[in-house]
């Protein structure tokens, strides 16, 4: 009887012993899926600034928003981590008529998130006329055309190097199951590695993997990108753990955090340069010495050490970053010369008589406005400002800084009432150098009119011979520089922070674009 009762009582101890075992790691494995924090986690999150305001493609995807269309939707070609053109979803292409007809072979075998094939129907669908791509830069494009279920020709009005444009994660190809029956939007549909799951507004946009991708599959289940508006609440963020990546850390930031024990802080030349906009259509800034007088008496080198903290390249006036295709490298760019920009004012009639540093001319002051964005931007670009303000303070200028939201800066430039503006990227995507289309007279933001330079603008962008198009870009560059539509201050770095679990991220000068294939997390 004692025997059998010790017997018993073991094998409750035992079973006492499994069971508790097993609550134990179910509680553990419950915590692990609730937090998405465990071990075995592949949940990476992301800071960005902005929240996605569109998913179709009737309207442009502004901000942040590309860095998510970038997992979700996918573009007919792509470029590499060094802006090399590469097949996408269109495995290659041709020209048979000079850049006229563009012909693409689309690769097989690819399904978009609902299960729907993709094809060259879809492609149609994507480039249609309704689309933003085709009102905005792709007008040229006459008819869009599926010869076969794998083959789609671009018919286009005027010569046009198309491959280029196709990279831009702004106009990808949707599926047409983005609509529903009534040919309203129902939710993003595309071909990427990652699929949509929600979205909470001004909060969060959730993704999940596609596991039916054609390319190498994710090593990542899901991806959460979270709206922090503020960039020193970002940077917070990633160092307390709350976010695993950050886009677009502030240059005051990067030193301390590479100094910092598990932060990374990845770095790139990107294809955005900041510059200031003239209204060249209304005094001071139609004339052309004025124009120069700003670019001899801004010191750009200044902003990069003084502002940016080493980060990013002096431009001088350089419009093409040096990552661009055809940035001409002996280009003669500008340096500070305060002696020569007072020069140029007085040969412009602006004299300053009674001494008070103000130039007048006809009785009246040379007062301007510089106009700066209340955006993602303006951490850079408000300190930047005042450097300028400074600077043009010296030969005689008064500068009047004004922060404004979009809204605002559009409304004063339909108006024409502004002075400058300083600006980042802005037609700028990839290597190809579609940016001087900023300042053609067709583009009614440019306040800008040179007959020249829309000519060399026109025939550079329909030529398809690479010499040429070298020859004509460098000439375009050279005419920026004398003409002075705009002065470029700074080639811009790309900077992305990481986390300690964040392994595998490769930075890439393309902006905005965010490559997470083989990254992959180690928590601890």
């Amino acid at each position: 009887m004692n025997r059998n009762f010790k017997f018993i009582l073991t094998i409750c101890m035992l079973l006492a012993v499994i069971m508790a075992s097993a609550c134990i790691g179910e509680e553990k494995e419950e915590t692990a899926k609730d937090t998405g924090s465990g071990e075995s986690s592949q949940e990476l999150v992301v800071g960005i600034s902005s929240d996605v305001n569109n998913w179709y493609l009737e309207m442009f995807a502004g901000g942040d928003s590309r860095f998510v269309w970038s997992q979700v939707y996918e573009t007919l070609l792509r470029l590499d981590s060094d802006l090399k053109i590469i097949p996408g979803l269109a495995e290659s292409w041709e020209t048979n008529d000079n850049g006229k007809t563009w012909i693409f072979h689309l690769r097989e075998n690819v399904t978009f998130h609902d299960g729907m094939p993709f094809d060259a129907d879809s492609v149609v669908f994507s480039y249609s006329n309704k689309s933003y791509a085709r009102q905005a830069v792709l007008r040229p494009v006459q008819s869009v055309e599926a010869l076969d279920k794998h083959t789609v020709k671009f018919v286009l009005a005027k010569p046009m190097p198309l491959p280029y444009y196709l990279t831009h994660v702004a106009w990808p190809v949707m599926g047409p199951g983005c609509l529903d029956a009534e040919g309203k939007f129902v939710k993003p549909i595309g071909t990427g590695p990652f699929k949509f799951e929600r979205q909470t507004k001004d909060q969060e946009v959730v993704l999940t993997r596609n596991d039916a991708y054609w390319g190498d599959k994710s090593l990542l289940d899901k991806v959460t990108f979270k709206v922090i508006p503020e960039a020193a609440t970002r940077v917070i963020a990633l160092e307390t753990g709350e976010v695993d990546m950050i886009i677009k850390v502030p240059e005051y930031d990067v030193k301390r955090l590479e100094a910092k024990e598990g932060i990374q802080i990845h770095r790139k030349l990107t294809t955005f340069t900041d510059f200031l906009q003239f209204n060249c259509d209304s005094s001071p800034f139609n004339d052309t010495r004025v124009r120069q007088s700003v670019a001899y008496a801004v010191d750009t080198q200044a902003i990069v050490n003084e502002v940016l903290e080493g980060i990013g390249k002096p431009a001088g006036g350089r419009a093409y970053s040096p990552v661009m295709m055809y940035s001409d490298p002996d280009l003669k760019t500008y340096t500070q010369d305060l002696e020569k920009a007072k020069t140029l004012l007085e040969e412009a009639g602006w004299k300053d008589p009674d001494g008070d540093g103000i130039r007048n001319k006809d009785g009246k002051p040379l007062q301007t406005t510089l106009i700066v964005s209340k955006g993602v931007w303006a951490a850079r670009h408000n300190p930047m400002a005042q450097v300028v303000q400074g600077a043009l303070g010296e030969i005689g200028m008064d500068v009047k800084i004004q922060v404004l939201d979009d809204g605002g800066i559009s409304k004063l430039e339909s108006t024409g009432d502004f002075g400058m503006i300083l600006r980042t990227g802005y037609f700028v995507w990839g290597p190809y150098p579609r940016h001087f289309f900023v300042h053609h007279s067709a583009n009614p933001y440019s306040h800008y009119h040179n007959e020249t330079y829309d000519q060399l603008v026109n025939a550079a962008d329909m030529a398809i011979d690479t010499k040429e198009q070298e020859e004509l870009y460098h000439n375009l560059q050279a005419y920026v520089i004398d003409e002075v539509p705009a002065f470029y201050l700074v080639h811009e770095e790309k900077i992305v922070g990481t986390g300690p679990s964040v392994k595998g991220y490769t930075i890439s000068s393309e902006d905005p674009w965010l490559n997470l294939s083989g990254v992959y997390l180690e928590r601890k």
